[in-house]
C-alpha cells in the first residue's frame, strides 16, 4: 500500500473578507442551491446572515438547517440530509466549529452513499468520495475544515469516527473577520483543541518528519498567540495566527491522527456533554506526561516548542512532569479555563465505565504507550481533582 505523507486535498481561501468570495466559489463548483449547516448558537451570532448575504450577492439560493448540537448526533445528519434532498440542494456549507462542520460532513457522506450512516463508522465499510462541500470555520481549533474525519455521536452518546477520503471538504474559507466575535472561553477551548492536535499527532505512532516540522511551529504560535486571542478577541494578528495554526493542525490530523488524549476527551465529552475542545484541553497535560516514557524524544520536542528547557540528563518521567506542569499552568492561568469539576455536570460513579471505554477507543491504536483501563481511570481522577 502506498502511504503518501504530504498531500492536502482541501483548497483554502484565506484572509480578511474572503467570505465575500463565496458566490464566486459556488460558481466555480457549479453550485446553485446551498444547504447551510448551523446550530441555534451560530444563528445568534449573525455569521449565517453574512454567509446568506454572500450567497445572495452571487445569485445563489440557500436553505438553512440549524438544528445541529454540540457533540453532533448521527440523527442530526439524517435530518439535515432529508432537508437537503427535499430542497434539492446541490452543495453544502458547514459553518461554525467542529460540531457543525462534522455534521455537514455526515450529511455529505449520505449524499453519495446509502444509509444508514453508522455502517461507515470506524472503517467498518468504505464509502465513496463526495463533492460540493465548503467549510467556513468560525473557531480556531477543530481543523475539521481540512481533515479527513468526522466525529459523530450514536444513540448511546458514544462518539464514532468516520475517517476516509470521503470525509474531506473540497474548499474552506478561512476569514479572520468571522472569528472576532468568539467569546474568551470558546476561544480558549478551541485553541487548546488545536494544540492537542499538534502535540498528539507528533507523539503518536504515525508521526513523520513532516508532522514534526509543522507541529513545532503550530505549537509555538498557539503558545504565543492563544493567550492574546483570549485576552482580546479583536486582536486581529492573534486571530490570524490562531486561524492558520488551527488549520495546519487540522492537516496534521490527516497523517498523524491523534492518540489517547482524544480517546479520553471524546469519551468524557460523550458521557458528560463536555465540548470537545475543552475536554481536549483538560486532558492534554496528563496525556503528555503519561506518554513521555513511550516517546521521550517527541514529548521533549513538543516541550521545547512550548519554550521549555530540559536538563541534559532529564529522564523521560522528568520530561513528562515538566511538560505537564507547564500545560496545566497554560490551560488554567494563561487561557483562563475554569476547573473541569466546576464546569460540567459529571457522575463519578461512571468513571470506571468511562475508563474502560477510553481504553478501547479507536485512537488508542496510535498511542506510543499501552494504556490500560486503570491508566485511564488514574488520568480521569487527576483531571477532576
Amino acid at each position: 500500500m502506498l502511504n503518501f505523507q504530504f498531500y492536502q486535498k482541501t483548497k483554502v481561501l484565506c484572509g480578511q473578507g474572503t467570505i465575500n468570495q463565496l458566490g464566486e466559489l459556488a460558481d466555480h463548483i457549479g453550485g446553485k442551491k446551498a444547504l447551510i449547516v448551523a446550530d441555534p448558537g451560530m444563528m445568534a451570532t449573525g455569521v449565517v446572515d453574512t454567509i446568506a448575504a454572500a450567497l445572495k450577492a452571487g445569485g445563489k439560493e440557500y436553505v438553512i438547517f440549524d438544528e445541529n448540537e454540540p457533540n453532533p448526533p448521527i440523527a442530526a445528519c439524517n435530518k439535515g440530509y432529508e432537508i437537503c434532498v427535499a430542497e434539492k440542494c446541490d452543495f453544502i456549507i458547514g459553518v461554525g466549529g467542529g460540531s457543525n462542520m462534522d455534521c455537514a460532513k455526515g450529511i455529505n457522506i449520505l449524499r453519495f452513499n446509502p444509509g444508514p450512516l453508522i455502517q461507515y463508522a470506524n472503517f467498518a465499510k468504505p464509502f465513496e468520495v463526495g463533492s460540493g462541500l465548503i467549510m467556513v470555520p468560525t473557531t480556531s481549533g477543530t481543523g475539521s475544515e481540512v481533515s479527513d474525519g468526522s466525529i459523530l455521536s450514536d444513540e448511546n452518546h458514544i462518539k464514532q469516527n468516520f475517517i476516509a477520503n470521503g470525509a474531506y471538504a473540497d474548499y474552506c474559507i478561512l476569514d479572520y473577520d468571522l472569528l472576532v466575535g468568539m467569546p474568551p472561553k470558546l476561544t480558549a477551548a478551541t485553541g487548546l483543541d488545536a494544540l492537542a492536535h499538534a502535540c498528539e499527532s507528533m507523539i503518536g505512532t504515525l508521526t513523520t518528519p513532516y508532522m514534526e516540522l509543522v507541529g513545532q511551529q503550530v505549537i509555538r504560535d498557539i503558545i504565543e498567540f492563544l493567550p492574546r486571542a483570549v485576552a482580546d478577541g479583536k486582536d486581529i494578528e492573534a486571530r490570524e495566527k490562531m486561524a492558520v495554526a488551527s488549520n495546519v493542525a487540522g492537516f496534521q490530523l490527516v497523517y498523524g491522527h491523534t492518540c489517547a488524549g482524544h480517546s479520553i476527551a471524546q469519551t468524557l465529552g460523550g458521557y458528560f456533554n463536555i465540548p470537545h475542545g475543552a475536554a481536549c484541553g483538560y486532558t492534554l497535560p496528563w496525556i503528555m506526561e503519561f506518554n513521555a516514557p513511550g516517546a521521550p524524544r517527541l514529548v521533549k520536542m513538543c516541550g521545547e516548542a512550548m519554550g521549555l528547557k530540559f536538563a541534559d540528563d532529564a529522564t523521560p518521567e522528568q520530561i513528562g512532569t515538566q511538560v505537564r506542569e507547564f500545560l496545566v499552568d497554560f490551560v488554567d492561568n494563561k487561557c483562563k479555563m475554569p476547573a473541569l469539576k466546576d464546569s460540567y455536570a459529571y457522575d463519578e460513579a461512571k468513571f470506571e465505565e468511562v475508563a474502560d471505554v477510553c481504553s478501547k477507543e479507536f485512537f488508542q491504536t496510535f498511542n506510543p504507550r499501552k494504556m490500560e483501563p486503570a491508566d485511564c481511570l488514574d488520568i480521569i481522577k487527576k483531571m477532576y481533582a
